[in-house]
């Protein structure tokens, strides 16, 4: 009980100041936050998706070996080698998939966003909520 932090001491008129300041400058740059998001995501992805290419590419060859040497001589050690190798790449699937929607996703708020300026730009009325 000791671990928890006293929120006696916390001063709450800082923290309201802060936050009536904070949620009318996020408010008014929302559309720019969206951006920096949908980028983001994307950036985010990208690496994911390259990472999870480079474990994969590293990790199916030694993978095909360790399978020939456990038929050539079943041992507990090599057992071991091709269960770690199962799960680099069954990680490095899932890592591909996983920066693979991160990418697509923040693509696609892009030219969601773009299409929505457009859209207001061309004269045409903003749709309703």
């Amino acid at each position: 009980m000791q671990n928890l932090p006293d929120l006696s001491q916390i001063d709450w008129a800082k923290l309201l100041s802060v936050s009536f300041t904070l949620a009318p400058a996020v408010y008014k740059y929302r559309g720019v936050l969206a951006r920096v998001t949908d980028v983001l995501a994307e950036a985010v992805g990208l690496a994911a998706l390259g990472g999870g290419v480079y474990v994969y590419t590293r990790t199916l060859p030694q993978i095909q070996q360790a399978v020939a040497q456990l038929a050539a001589d079943p041992g507990l050690i090599t057992a071991e080698r091709l269960q770690t190798l199962d799960q680099l790449y069954f990680g490095s699937v899932g890592l591909m998939g996983l920066g693979g929607m991160l990418a697509v996703f923040g693509l696609i708020g892009r030219i969601g966003a773009s299409l929505a300026g457009h859209r207001n730009r061309a004269g045409a009325p903003p749709r309703r909520k």
